[in-house]
């Protein structure tokens, strides 16, 4: 890219997801010109489910596992590493579904073909394209995290399948970094945040109403990824402009690119 091919030159982006996809996330911005901040307002740590000894002995019960999120695939295996013997012997009678392109990939990892990946990654639609598409299943096994919806689940039992939802990690709202957030936010820093999710926001959110930093935020380009994220944000009385198709962060990435690119051109 050159200097006029910059979409996001000189534009100052809060990204408030940690971790490889934060790194690529600042990375990708700076390719564009821009000056990344990377805030984690988001972690995550395995999670002791009451069940978790029953699910490990019943994993050879189920027809299909179903994945939700890149982490839930990460966290279920280290979950069963002590049962990833017994998991390889019978994991071939196992279909297993994934949410997102992401999520497959981290499936792969761990040498797991997806069988079914939903064209729109939420929930409601999983269920929905599921049956619509003919599949079958008796007894489903979805790993998750404890802030993770139902709407898999409920759907199945109304269908009067077995579903069992087990909790392999938990989010949690780090604080290491709140000090350097209100600086950002009280200097009017920004010309953008964007939020992967519910929480990211609310925890963003808390702590603007805990300084007293409403009035900055009306400088602030809001970002979400899906209506969920986006409903709690407008829930809150903001309005979010840039909200992707795609439920993805390079999808929000590139309408961001759209997004300032074409107001540079009415520049």
């Amino acid at each position: 890219m050159t200097a006029d091919q910059l979409p996001l030159r000189g534009r100052h982006v809060l990204i408030t997801r940690g971790g490889e996809q934060g790194e690529k996330f600042c990375n990708d911005v700076a390719s564009a010109g821009g000056i990344p901040y990377m805030v984690p307002l988001i972690d995550f740590r395995p999670h002791e489910d009451l069940n978790a000894a029953h699910f490990k002995q019943s994993l050879g019960t189920y027809d299909w596992i179903i994945f939700t999120s890149k982490n839930g695939v990460k966290y279920f295996f280290q979950h069963i590493a002590s049962h990833r013997e017994q998991f390889e012997m019978f994991k071939e009678n196992i279909q297993f579904a994934a949410v997102g392109e992401k999520t497959r990939a981290e499936l792969s990892r761990y040498r797991v073909e997806s069988h079914f990946i939903p064209n729109i990654y939420t929930a409601e639609d999983f269920s929905k394209e599921f049956f619509e598409k003919g599949y079958t299943v008796k007894r489903a096994l979805i790993p998750k995290g404890n802030l993770a919806s139902t709407t898999i689940a409920e759907s199945f039992r109304s269908q009067r399948i077995l579903a069992d939802e087990w909790v392999v990690y938990e989010t949690f709202y780090p604080t290491k970094d709140i000090g350097r957030l209100v600086t950002i936010v009280k200097e009017d820093r920004l010309d953008v945040a964007c939020f992967t999710s519910p929480s990211t926001f609310h925890h963003f959110n808390k702590v603007i109403k805990q300084y007293y930093l409403e009035e900055h935020l009306q400088s602030i380009l809001l970002a979400s990824i899906g209506k969920v994220t986006k409903g709690a944000i407008e829930n809150e009385g903001y309005l979010v402009k840039v909200c992707p198709e795609k439920y993805t962060i390079d999808s929000m990435f590139h309408e961001l690119c759209q997004y300032f690119g074409q107001e540079r051109k009415e520049e």
